[in-house]
């Protein structure tokens, strides 16, 4: 692991990479019956690994291939460690999987999907929501660097967002938009921040922006910060909830036209994820004349037509 850090990798890859490694060893010991040894591993276990996560599991392709790709680095640390004689999954292929670019959400489901956190009654929670949406359809930022992002990364007087350690490590300044620094100066003075901003320099100045809540705990208190399993599930929550509500609204639309397209942005709001929320930033930078490098640059993305493709 201290290989990957000093690779550049960034802790949500070394995340992933612990994750592959605990899956397979932990096959491997169901498997065998018995502690898992990585110099009696041979290339059959990894075919039949291969197997069992593709069929038993149902596991996505490009996981498969990435869990691979970190056997692929232990066996060969191995290799050069003599503690194997050769490289178990140096045979074993990758499954084959066609490219496709993440799906973006039309403006009308962003919408749909901003208005979602209104239904909640905490009105804590709600501005939470609010703050978080605010970040990945507004800045575009991801959901780890949305977690990841602390009160000094906000500058609100300057409308901007400090993005410290993006994808491979990267750091990078973005834009806010007029709407987005309203959502989250309220956030801030109503939920984060109700006693005033931390002194510019301190200790408390580097914690996390957003809050989690401790819902088993009376009263259920804020906490500083929140796990990016718990930031996916809110925005898949928050998308049920709006495709819920244009269901709703197809059902009394009296135009068959107009209601199959609310029933057809229903569907997409019911399986968002924040993934699409940047690549919907970037539909709409297009369709509101932004040129696309300046949009690339929220996204930290390259050009497609510099780099070949996205």
């Amino acid at each position: 692991m201290a290989q990957l850090s000093t690779a550049g990798k960034s802790p949500a890859t070394q995340r992933a990479i612990r994750s592959d490694l605990l899956q397979f060893c932990t096959w491997w010991e169901q498997m065998h019956q018995r502690p898992f040894d990585l110099t009696q591993v041979v290339e059959r276990d990894l075919r039949a690994w291969k197997v069992f996560r593709q069929q038993d599991e149902g596991t996505a392709p490009a996981t498969i291939n990435r869990g691979l790709s970190t056997l692929r680095r232990l066996c060969t640390w191995a290799v050069e460690q003599r503690l194997l004689t050769e490289n178990p999954v140096k045979e074993v292929a990758d499954i084959a999987s066609t490219p496709v670019s993440p799906r973006s959400l039309p403006d009308q489901a962003v919408d749909a999907l901003l208005r979602a956190p209104r239904v909640e009654p905490d009105p804590r929670l709600r501005l939470r929501d609010e703050a978080l949406l605010a970040l990945l359809v507004c800045a575009g930022v991801r959901i780890q660097e949305a977690c990841d992002a602390q009160l000094r990364d906000l500058d609100l007087a300057s409308g901007t967002l400090v993005v410290r350690s993006g994808k491979g490590g990267k750091a990078r300044r973005l834009p806010l938009h007029s709407e987005a620094q309203r959502t989250l100066s309220r956030y801030l003075q109503e939920v984060r921040c109700p006693d005033g901003l931390p002194p510019i320099g301190s200790e408390q100045e580097r914690a996390p922006l957003l809050v989690g809540m401790q819902r088993a705990v009376a009263g259920r208190p804020l906490v500083p910060g929140i796990k990016t399993r718990v930031a996916r599930q809110r925005i898949a929550q928050l998308g049920q909830i709006a495709a819920t509500q244009l269901e709703e609204a197809a059902i009394r639309e009296r135009d068959l036209a107009r209601a199959e397209q609310l029933r057809a942005w229903a569907r997409q709001l019911a399986t968002a994820s924040p993934h699409q929320l940047r690549h919907s930033l970037r539909g709409a930078c297009s369709r509101q004349g932004r040129s696309f490098l300046k949009c690339s640059g929220c996204l930290a993305i390259a050009d497609s037509r510099r780099q070949g493709s996205i």
